[in-house]
């Protein structure tokens, strides 16, 4: 009796923890990894037209990573065929609004690449694609690590790192002179932000926000991504800066890492730290003419007197 006694909390919570989803895998990481670094992208070299920056190579470049990124999404549908279903709800989904959108981010930077002033536009439906990837991710209510009101300042953040990061990258290919200067303040400045979100994102789903489990990949995660994905790259920048000689290759090298930072980044909070919000009971069905027990919420931290 006294073994009994002592497995069933552990019988109790059978089923009822929060468990990993599996429905949303790599394929669905790659559309926010190529969303976000080609929109990224396009956002900068579309802005930077203003001062005459014009490159049709990385106009393709960005129009290619969203295409590959919508490509992923379309080799993860259980049925390709009704992929055109997408387009039908505009009213209440994220993604029928990603869709829309480029439908309108293809054709206008398709004809930015015949009609050079026509590049100057091409930031406004490219961040609102962006915008709709994050919300994406925010909508999904049931997973407490996307529905975190902080996931969409980090969507947007990274997505601008990882741009200012292909343009690095890029530059030395496509742009006679190297990337601009202000590529590499941008990258300064949107790796600042990218770091502050995350300190509190990261901060409020090991408070409670998030399943225990989904907490310990995020702080598992924390340290390396904020060395290697956002220190590092600064680091770099700053070699650059003061190492003339090795400016083109530090550049690169600073864009590359922040850009993998946040590949990185977005791989680990859709297949790593996607755990279900699970079952909870407030409070333990009485026996007979007895009390009721207290309630449980198994997987999640126990709140302390101070919460």
């Amino acid at each position: 009796m006294s073994d009994d006694h002592e497995d069933a909390p552990a019988m109790r919570h059978l089923g009822l923890s929060p468990w990993l989803q599996t429905a949303w895998d790599l394929r669905a990481a790659g559309n926010f990894i190529g969303g976000g670094s080609g929109t990224g992208l396009l956002i900068l070299v579309s802005l930077g037209a203003f001062s005459g920056l014009y490159s049709q190579i990385l106009l393709v470049v960005g129009l290619g990573l969203v295409g590959l990124g919508l490509f992923s999404v379309f080799l993860e549908i259980g049925r390709p065929l009704r992929a055109i279903n997408v387009l039908f709800g505009a009213k209440r989904s994220w993604m029928t609004r990603e869709a829309m959108v480029a439908g309108v981010l293809f054709p206008l930077g398709g004809a930015a690449l015949f009609f050079p002033d026509l590049a100057k536009l091409v930031w406004i439906p490219a961040l609102a694609y962006l915008y709709c990837q994050a919300r994406i991710l925010e909508a999904t209510k049931g997973i407490p690590t996307w529905r975190s009101p902080l996931i969409l300042p980090l969507i947007l953040s990274t997505g601008l790192v990882e741009g200012a990061g292909a343009l690095l990258v890029l530059a030395p290919l496509t742009l006679a002179g190297g990337a601009p200067d202000w590529v590499a303040a941008v990258l300064i400045g949107a790796v600042a932000a990218r770091v502050f979100v995350w300190m509190f994102y990261r901060r409020r789903m090991a408070a409670g926000g998030a399943p225990v489990a989904a907490a310990a990949v995020l702080i598992g995660f924390s340290a390396p991504f904020t060395l290697g994905g956002n220190v590092m790259p600064v680091m770099m920048l700053m070699a650059a800066g003061v190492m003339p000689d090795i400016a083109m290759a530090a550049l690169a090298a600073a864009g590359l890492t922040a850009m993998v930072g946040g590949w990185a980044l977005k791989i680990t909070i859709v297949t790593k730290a996607a755990h279900n919000q699970g079952f909870a009971i407030e409070h333990a069905p009485a026996r007979g003419s007895g009390l009721s027990g207290p309630g449980f919420k198994p997987g999640w931290r126990e709140p302390s007197k101070k919460d």
